[in-house]
């Protein structure tokens, strides 16, 4: 067996399944990720994604939404799961694709599926930036792995813009979980985006983080504690300021 499935709970009886793979199919796998990484350099011409890459993070992301009114998140349902081969045929090469794909899919947990949902995306990126661009005078749209994020300043658009999103994404073979579409307005506070908040000032922690702060150094959890304290900081990679 290459891989064992670990399933962990999501809440509401819920679990993701994470696949493990064994040392010696992990070593296969991260062989590939330079081959991977220089296709999706090469492939990506919009540079709007900022998870899973080097010289990216979420601080980075969120930075690019400053100064907007309004920001909509919507994120993906099942992202990994929906990807299939047809996504990736004649971008990548066979060899890598009969490796990395389990049952269909670059299940989560390989160390391979993080790159290959990103080139697996390329096409309907592009499309939701054509679409956008046809319809508003000034927007951002990153994305983070599974989260699409669209700030804008006229309200009066919200609705063609989640139109526009959701019909990119379905044309793509790909699904929006309406149960996880928010919309924000600066008005009405600091707006959150990927775990972080950002105003007219830049970008700082959420009080949720320093919640898990608080409960971490509480539960004596120097690990956890350690992690959120970097992750508080909003650290922009060190590439941004070469």
């Amino acid at each position: 067996m290459l891989y064992k499935i670990s399933r962990i709970p999501k809440g509401k009886g819920k679990f993701r399944e994470i696949y493990v793979p064994t040392k010696e199919y992990k070593k296969v796998l991260k062989g590939f990720i330079p081959e991977l990484e220089k296709i999706l350099r090469e492939l990506d011409e919009h540079k709007v994604n900022y998870a899973f890459q080097k010289n990216t993070n979420c601080a980075l992301n969120a930075l690019q939404h400053i100064g907007y009114r309004y920001t909509l998140s919507m994120d993906l349902a099942n992202f990994f799961d929906s990807i299939q081969v047809g996504h990736v045929v004649g971008l990548v090469p066979d060899n890598i694709i009969e490796k990395c794909f389990i049952d269909g899919n670059p299940k989560q947990g390989l160390p391979t599926s993080p790159l290959i949902s990103n080139i697996a995306f390329l096409c309907c990126d592009k499309e939701i930036i054509y679409g956008l661009e046809k319809l508003l005078p000034m927007f951002v749209y990153t994305r983070y792995a599974d989260d699409l994020i669209v700030s804008f300043n006229d309200f009066s658009y919200l609705k063609k813009i989640s139109f526009v999103v959701k019909q990119a994404v379905e044309r793509n073979g790909f699904r929006v979980n309406p149960a996880k579409t928010k919309i924000q307005d600066r008005n009405n506070g600091r707006i959150v985006v990927t775990g972080i908040a950002i105003d007219r000032d830049g970008l700082s922690a959420t009080r949720r983080t320093k919640r898990k702060i608080r409960a971490a150094m509480h539960q004596g959890n120097k690990e956890s504690e350690k992690g959120l304290l970097e992750w508080s900081k909003c650290k922009l990679p060190n590439s941004f300021f070469m």
